[in-house]
């Protein structure tokens, strides 16, 4: 268990932990968490009633998504290319890539292997073709986007997929899709009101300007994670840009330009993957304000296309695609001891970018658990250095002082927490408790 998001989630969610009738209810017709996840707290439910708490138990069922979704996968390759080497090599990439450890190993990213299952058996059925299978695909996609908001993108995925693969005219592929797209705009509409909710609408850009060449420089740092995926974490600092000419926007534009070197040999499947990549980030690509601008659990379903699209490319080369699964496999089995617990995992975090305050902070509330005063200490003051206006990093900083007899200093801590920001009322408790 991480205490990250699983302790708000899982630990210290009642809906969770004693499931009822009323519990139930209210699942389906409030915000839990800043999110509308009425079926992912279910699946969390009968997994804490399954196993009785032991925490091992919801890894394996998380783990056991993972599988099934890597079978639906397959099958979904198979019907879109009719190849079956294609197929397997995707499935392949896509079970073992180490940017999967985050969702798979992250108990609160049930989410994302809950809403794949939905998402995968959608398209499946929807790919049968006739009037049955396109209202299974509904139910399939309805179900997909009471588990995960990021699902929202399947009915444009569908439409691509159509006109771009299936060479389907405009309003026949409108008649198809167009019911799709009710639940996707429900999800959407909860995914701002619970994000609104929780104050997570603040826009972390100065301008559109700046915010549009930040996202681009993100991409190209996504393709990067995705072709070679090393000094992957499980929290990024991303530094505004503000320049066409940064470093970060130029390795996007020598990525385009490589797959569209790349798509001169199969055009439409070339074009279908990058409209697929672009698409299915579209939600955490700051359309709409979220304070996470990069995250590997999100190229859990932006991945797919692209990873077919270099099965069809590299499948008659077996040595290069058993050199590459045997290398994916590596480094998900390094990847995964990071993943152990909350220490490991941030520690691991700060080893690669030493200036990010939240792996700073979170150290800092393991070492509160475990009364290691000295290195919470140590762990926040260098994050008050690094971010100054950091209100909660001043606000766990003043306990920690307090907790050590260091009165004066823990009342300027306070102080300046509550002047950054006046709502924090763990600071103006402790602000009260001082002699």
């Amino acid at each position: 268990m991480l205490f990250w998001d699983d302790n708000e989630n899982v630990l210290r969610n009642p809906l969770v932990l004693s499931p009822n009738l009323d519990g139930l209810t209210r699942l389906f017709t409030t915000i839990v968490s800043t999110d509308y996840y009425p079926l992912t707290y279910i699946s969390l439910a009968l997994d804490h009633f399954l196993w009785r708490g032991h925490f091992f138990g919801y890894h394996v069922t998380q783990t056991l998504f993972h599988a099934l979704n890597v079978f639906l996968f397959v099958l979904l390759v198979h019907r879109w290319t009719g190849a079956l080497a294609t197929a397997a090599i995707a499935g392949a990439w896509f079970a073992f890539h180490p940017v999967q450890v985050e969702t798979v190993a992250w108990i609160a990213e049930r989410k994302n292997v809950l809403g794949m299952t939905f998402f995968l058996l959608s398209w499946l059925a929807y790919l049968r073709g006739d009037q049955r299978g396109r209202l299974w695909a509904l139910l399939a996609f309805t179900a997909a986007a009471l588990s995960h908001a990021l699902v929202i993108v399947m009915p444009a995925l569908l439409v691509a997929y159509e006109c771009v693969i299936g060479r389907t005219g405009p309003r026949e592929t409108w008649r198809r899709t167009w019911l799709l797209f009710l639940p996707a705009a429900f999800a959407a509409a909860m995914r701002v009101a619970g994000h609104a909710e929780s104050g997570q609408l603040a826009t972390p850009f100065r301008s559109a300007t700046e915010g549009v060449l930040t996202m681009v420089a993100v991409a190209g740092q996504y393709l990067n994670s995705l072709i070679w995926p090393v000094a992957l974490s499980n929290h990024y600092t991303v530094t505004a840009v503000t320049r066409l000419t940064d470093a970060g926007v130029l390795v996007t534009v020598v990525w385009a330009l490589v797959w569209l070197l790349a798509a001169r040999r199969e055009p439409r499947w070339g074009l279908f993957a990058a409209l697929w990549f672009v698409l299915a980030l579209a939600p955490v690509s700051q359309l709409v304000p979220h304070p996470t601008l990069r995250a590997d659990r999100y190229l859990y379903i932006a991945a797919l296309a692209p990873f077919v699209w270099g099965a069809r490319f590299l499948a008659s080369r077996k040595l290069l695609v058993a050199a590459s699964v045997t290398a994916l496999v590596a480094m998900s089995w390094l990847r995964m001891p990071a993943w152990r617990d909350a220490k490991t995992l941030w520690s691991d975090c700060l080893s690669k970018n030493p200036r990010d305050v939240v792996a700073l902070y979170s150290l800092a509330g393991r070492a509160v658990a475990e009364q290691d005063w000295p290195a919470a200490e140590r762990h926040l003051r260098e994050a008050v250095r690094i971010k100054p206006t950091f209100a909660e990093a001043h606000e766990r900083l003043g306990g920690v002082l307090a907790a050590q007899g260091k009165h004066a200093e823990a009342r300027r801590e306070l102080q300046e927490a509550l002047r950054l920001k006046p709502h924090l009322a763990e600071a103006r408790h402790n602000l009260r408790l001082l002699p």
